[in-house]
Formats: C-alpha cells, sequence, structure tokens
C-alpha cells in the first residue's frame, strides 16, 4: 500500500502562498503604520500591534500575540481557510487510483465533488488528509468487494470517525475500465441514503 507520506502537504509553500494574499500584504503594511506612527517600528521592545474584531487596538506582547494567534489556529479557527484546491483533489485522485488499479478500478470526481469539499456546510472544512484516509480505509476495507458490485451499483463511504460521507457510482469508460465515480462529499453525523453504506 502507498504511503502516506508520499502525500503529506507542503505546508511551507501554503504558507507562503498565504502571506502573499492582497489581503495579508494590505495587514501588514496596516501593523507597519500603526507602528511607524506611534514611533515603535523597529525598536525592538518586544510587543506587537494587537488587533481585535479587525481593528488595531494597541499593543502587547509579542509572545502572547503569536501565541493566541496559532492557539486559534490549531483549535480549527475558520478565520484561516484554505479551500482544498483542484491541484490538491488531483493528487488525491492519483493516490485513489494508484491504490485501486489493483482492483481493476480507476477513480474519477465529478466537477460537484470539489464544490462540496470546500462547502460552509461541512461545518469544519473537509482536507486532503482526510480524503486520502477515506480512500485509503476504503481499500483496505472493501477494495475487493467494490469491483464485484458491478456497473450502474451506488453506495456511500461513511468514515466513523470524520463523519465524512461519499456517496459513489461504478460506470464502464470507453475503454471497458471500471470507474468509480465519486459524485460528491459531506462532513455529516446523520447522513441519510437509501444506497448500501461502506463504513470504514
Amino acid at each position: 500500500m502507498i504511503s502516506f507520506k508520499e502525500y503529506t502537504r507542503d505546508y511551507k509553500a501554503e504558507y507562503k502562498k498565504f502571506q502573499s494574499s492582497p489581503e495579508r500584504i494590505k495587514y501588514r503594511a496596516e501593523l507597519v503604520k500603526y507602528n511607524r506612527d506611534k514611533g515603535t517600528y523597529g525598536n525592538g521592545d518586544g510587543k506587537d500591534a494587537s488587533h481585535k474584531n479587525g481593528k488595531i487596538v494597541g499593543f502587547e506582547k509579542e509572545s502572547k500575540n503569536k501565541g493566541r494567534r496559532e492557539k486559534s489556529r490549531l483549535k480549527g479557527s475558520t478565520r484561516i481557510k484554505e479551500d482544498v484546491s483542484k491541484s490538491d483533489l488531483d493528487q488525491v485522485e492519483k493516490y485513489a487510483d494508484k491504490l485501486f488499479a489493483a482492483v481493476g478500478i480507476d477513480v474519477e470526481f465529478t466537477r460537484h465533488f470539489l464544490d462540496r469539499v470546500n462547502d460552509e456546510r461541512n461545518k469544519k472544512p473537509i482536507n486532503t488528509a482526510e480524503l486520502i484516509r477515506l480512500f485509503r480505509l476504503t481499500y483496505k476495507k472493501h477494495g475487493k468487494k467494490i469491483p464485484k458490485m458491478g456497473p450502474d451499483a451506488q453506495a456511500v463511504v461513511r468514515d466513523m470517525e470524520t463523519d465524512i460521507n461519499m456517496p459513489f457510482v461504478l460506470n464502464v469508460d470507453r475503454s471497458g475500465m471500471l470507474d468509480m465515480v465519486a459524485k460528491t462529499v459531506m462532513r455529516k453525523k446523520d447522513f441519510k441514503t437509501s444506497n448500501p453504506k461502506l463504513n470504514v
């Protein structure tokens, strides 16, 4: 089975991309201007300009300011939401294809899948690590069973730990290969469906 390490996220690249956004550039410019206006820019006093409700309200210790931001990030704060990109989804698909190739299945995503993976109705954002986990466990527990379901069969993969649900349909493509088409995805604890559920 393919190691998850092959598909670990490049956090440095993500951070660089985030910090280069127009919003973050404007944010940093406001901080610099505030410090210059107060005559504190570059004075080494160990204090940062502090934000509250999007406005600069004064100074506080650098360690306290950064610590609060880190605590907010680790708790899954939605202030900085990183959507799953088309490129991210392509990597997930590549991972899933390598797994399911052993049982003669090609994995595909619908256009709706990308929209739904970033939908606010998920409450807690779905990330690429969770999608890779979903396919890894699906192959491990149901990899041999799924091809036997046959063309036009439908089912829902359900991750019991993350509450992620992925409805799929099996289609036969022009080359005669069986495609596992992931129609949509959602994080919902009490997901209702009339199709079989494949719990992982």
